[in-house]
């Protein structure tokens, strides 16, 4: 989606505020738009804006414009893009593939999820909305990386459009909100003020009118300024002043109690800052080619913006300069000079296991899992998959893995897991403990052979397991909470609708992909539970990384207490009579 952006360019007169905003900014009288013109290099802001108070040499830019790239013209970047069509709803999303950054994918990923699913839960009785997310990069070096995430949505004559940043540090890897760019909230709270001061000068907007937090914090500038320009009485005098002092020293959502202020260089309180100015115009934060702060807002927030979707503010470099932590001036050394098309992208990379996994405890998420496989029926299920963009888990037969090898690296190579389901189905209960090791250890080197890693879980054949087996496997044992009874009933429409009537988020979904009747209620499975704004995960995602331990049993990935709502109790696969029974117990999973 292309959209239009203004950038202030025009030469103007500017005239003094009606409560001294100028007197207010602390760093000198406003510059007219024409500032924008700024006698600074790029090529010399790389080497001097790297220190707090440098200023760069004299060299006339035409205008100052935003720095970001989209992720299809960084070098080395690669991008997932998917798009999913139903009669109800058109989303779409493209999101960089950053195998070196996986705490920012996951973040990235779930953020983009989130918005998702709650555009999902508000669709409209009529019509075919569309949500479409983007990915661009602010900057990119070896230390810090910046993106900005977009979200459109199209509903007839109703359109609307949000974007916000996301910072990573890599040393620390640590994914950091915008807040983490500036020295402290007096600092956040100066940026909004030359906000204030650029749609007052470019726009002619009087405080009263500016929109949200910019003109809460310029009414609390102008109330602290007349306050402090009163002189009825001394104590009046004296009252004004400890109020202006207030104002200026509690910002938006402030402290409450006097409590102290935030670290914003720890990556907490950044992110309780960032909560505190949750609808500030500087979520959607970059930095400019003149080297200072470009600041966007919606045109329907600024009037007189004419006919273009967004409006870009660029805040002066001299006046951004004691603004910025160290972080912050890391970053717009980044963006300044490591967007280089030329240079590989820093943190580009395949995406591992761990990299970029969803995070479920934000999210409804449901883990679809298919057992007795691979089957003459599993290749068009992929294909069911992969147009949702759902991962899924297979747990295999080590017998079969060995006949039918193709499908087997099919499902690794696009994204699903692959789990340990026994050589040929025997009930392990019934077993010794080396018995039960070695048909492990030999379903595990067969997938091994094929994909290059083992299976992470193991799903005992009909749910049979007892404390030998559990003593004897080294890797976790998944159940599952939502039984379709596939293998039994074999008709599709009772199978799509026992999974869509039982799932909750948490949900582990057995069915059997060797029965043709199961495959075919996939589509309605993926169709309904997507338009409940549900996503598709792996076992392993959905429990989250490292919250499986070896031997240990689970059946779902429920919050403790929400219980059992499909009202399996996990005895049996398929309603399939347990030979060698098997341990009970509640809630999440055995041995919890």
């Amino acid at each position: 989606m292309h959209r239009k952006s203004q950038v202030t360019t025009q030469s103007i007169q500017v005239v003094a505020l009606s409560f001294n905003l100028a007197s207010v900014l602390r760093y000198g009288p406003l510059v007219p738009v024409t500032s924008l013109r700024r006698n600074l290099s790029v090529s010399a802001a790389l080497s001097l804006l790297l220190v707090s108070g440098c200023h760069a040499a004299d060299q006339e830019l035409p205008y100052a414009e935003a720095v970001r790239t989209p992720v299809d013209e960084m070098h080395g970047l690669e991008a997932e893009t998917l798009s999913v069509t139903t009669d109800h709803s058109v989303v779409s999303y493209r999101y960089p593939l950053m195998g070196g950054a996986p705490a920012l994918m996951t973040e990235l990923r779930t953020s983009m999820a989130e918005r998702q699913t709650a555009f999902l839960e508000d669709l409209p009785e009529r019509g075919t909305p569309e949500l479409s997310q983007d990915v661009a990069v602010l900057a990119a070096s070896p230390d810090i990386l910046g993106l900005r995430l977009t979200a459109a949505t199209s509903a007839g004559t109703s359109d609307t459009f949000d974007a916000r940043s996301l910072w990573y540090d890599v040393a620390t890897e640590s994914v950091l909100p915008w807040t983490s760019l500036f020295r402290d909230e007096a600092a956040i709270e100066q940026a909004h003020l030359e906000v204030a001061g650029i749609l007052e000068a470019e726009y002619q907007l009087p405080v009263q009118e500016m929109p949200g937090l910019v003109g809460e914090v310029a009414a609390r500038a102008q109330a602290a300024e007349e306050g402090e320009g009163g002189s009825d009485t001394a104590a009046a005098d004296g009252a004004a002043s400890s109020e202006a002092g207030d104002a200026r020293a509690e910002p938006h959502g402030g402290q409450g109690g006097g409590g102290e202020p935030l670290d914003l260089a720890d990556p907490e309180q950044a992110l309780e800052a960032a909560e505190r100015w949750g609808g500030s115009p500087l979520e959607d934060l970059a930095f400019s080619t003149a080297g200072g702060l470009a600041v966007h807002m919606a045109a329907a927030d600024v009037p007189g913006a004419g006919s273009v979707d967004e409006v870009m503010l660029p805040v002066e470099p001299e006046k951004s300069e004691n603004l910025l932590s160290e972080l912050g001036f890391h970053a717009r050394e980044a963006a300044l000079g490591g967007n280089s098309a030329d240079e590989e992208f820093p943190l580009g990379g395949a995406l591992s296991a761990d990299a970029g996994a969803l995070d479920c405890e934000r999210l409804k998420c449901v883990a679809l899992t298919f057992d007795d496989g691979p089957g003459e029926h599993t290749d068009e299920l992929l294909d069911m998959l992969a147009e949702y963009d759902a991962r899924a888990t297979f747990y295999v037969l080590g017998s079969l893995v060995n006949e039918s090898p193709e499908p087997v690296a099919r499902m690794a190579a696009e994204g699903h897991e692959l789990g340990n389901h026994t050589w040929k189905h025997d009930d392990l209960a019934g077993l010794s403990a080396e018995a039960v090791k070695s048909d492990i250890e030999r379903t595990n080197k067969a997938v091994h052979d094929v994909i290059g890693s083992n299976p992470p879980t193991i799903r005992p054949p009909y749910g049979s397991l007892n404390e030998t087996v559990r003593g004897a496997v080294e890797q976790p044992l998944i159940l599952w909470d939502v039984d379709t009874m596939d293998w039994q009933s074999r008709d599709t429409g009772a199978i799509s609708e026992h999974a869509l009537t039982n799932s909750v988020p948490g949900s582990v979904v057995l069915f059997h992909d060797i029965h043709e009747t199961s495959v075919q209620a996939i589509p309605d499975v993926l169709a309904g539970l997507h338009r409940e704004g549900y996503h598709f995960v792996t076992v392993t995602d959905i429990f989250g990384t490292g919250a499986l331990t070896g031997g240990e049993v689970y059946t779902d990935a429920q919050p403790v207490g929400q219980g059992d709502e499909d009202g399996d109790d996990g005895e049996g696969e398929g309603g399939e009579e347990s030979e060698g029974g098997q341990e009970e117990d509640e809630g999440r999973g055995y041995g919890d």
